[in-house]
């Protein structure tokens, strides 16, 4: 392919933490394109797991051969959606959730772009929410048009700690101890359903099972006398299942400059039962990433008042509003991955 030859020498590059392989995977991608095999890439991972971090090393790397675009919020017309036009040769799209919706007519813009990806000869690489991606690999042939798909991974706790660190300096930072590392007990229970005759709703058992994570870590933590810093981090890794954003989040909310205290972190849960159309709407909110009160209304199909749901989900600390757009909260994620699985409102 003859508008590769222009692409910069291999150069060496600081990759983001925790990324290398996944960072080396897209280089090869672009080599690979470079000699006339395009093959287009989409990276998918939960809110806050690094996608956009990312795709703007790629950016940093390929910055002469490549057109950077951040999707912020819902693409609404095709006028929109190609403001993206560039001679470049690799197009880097961050967000492409934005580019759907799941209302009537919601994927004409989705349509649209996707003609665009398979008439052009230039190599896509973009970024894709999780849910939303889960969903349209099966109601589209999306897989078909971007065939290499890269799964953001979870960071180590050398890599959460180098992660959150990376902004300090060593003497700045003050590490509580006595902080033990929570994690399930070795049995815990299961709810299995089974269905009994002229009985409509099916009847919960609960199926006692074994936690392996926490053997696992007993026997570890025996062999090794870890540092105060080191427990503090393996317990962020842990709580934030190794999810960079979550984990600077728990450590933000621990953070009393110069100390660092994880004793009185409470971590957010659901004791409360989550109504279905909470749940619902809660579904909406993780699958776009940021979305506004309006599109709410719409899918919904003013079925539902949104505004008594939005203020349940922000009293109980699930969700966040700024600059008018609705978010789950970082701390509230892995809790909602939970719940909407165990609902059945998004697809995995």
């Amino acid at each position: 392919m003859g508008e590769g030859a222009g692409f910069p020498l291999e150069k060496n590059h600081p990759c983001c933490i925790g990324f290398q392989k996944q960072y080396d995977e897209i280089l090869e991608v672009i080599n690979a394109y470079r000699s006339g095999k395009r093959e287009n890439v989409a990276i998918i991972g939960l809110p806050y797991s690094g996608k956009s971090t990312l795709l703007a090393e790629i950016h940093e790397h390929y910055e002469k051969d490549s057109f950077l675009i951040e999707y912020e919020s819902r693409i609404t017309s095709k006028r929109e959606m190609l403001d993206y036009r560039s001679s470049k040769p690799i197009f880097l799209m961050d967000g492409c959730q934005h580019l759907f919706s799941r209302n009537i007519g919601g994927f004409s813009v989705l349509d649209d772009y996707l003609t665009e990806v398979v008439t052009s000869s230039s190599l896509f690489i973009t970024t894709w929410n999780l849910y939303a991606w889960n969903y349209l690999r099966r109601v589209t042939e999306i897989e078909r048009i971007f065939p290499r798909t890269i799964l953001i991974p979870h960071l180590s706790d050398t890599e959460m700690r180098e992660c959150i660190l990376k902004e300090y300096t060593d003497a700045e930072i003050q590490f509580i101890g006595g902080v033990e590392v929570e994690l399930p007990s070795f049995i815990h229970t299961e709810p299995y359903e089974v269905h009994i005759p002229f009985k409509k709703e099916p009847l919960k058992i609960p199926i006692p099972k074994i936690s392996f994570d926490r053997l696992r870590f007993l026997r570890r933590n025996s062999e090794e006398a870890l540092s105060d810093e080191e427990v503090i981090f393996r317990k962020i890794t842990k709580m934030a299942e190794g999810n960079p954003g979550i984990g600077k989040a728990i450590w933000k909310k621990s953070f009393d400059y110069p100390t660092v205290n994880l004793k009185d972190y409470q971590p957010i849960t659901f004791n409360d039962p989550m109504i279905r159309k909470d749940a619902f709407i809660l579904g909406v909110i993780a699958m776009t990433g940021v979305t506004s009160k309006e599109y709410l209304e719409e899918v919904s199909a003013l079925e539902y008042d949104i505004n008594p749901i939005l203020y349940r989900l922000q009293t109980l600390g699930i969700i966040t509003e700024k600059n008018g757009g609705y978010q789950i909260c970082p701390e509230a994620i892995l809790g909602v991955h939970d719940l909407l699985r165990r609902l059945r409102i998004i697809w995995e």
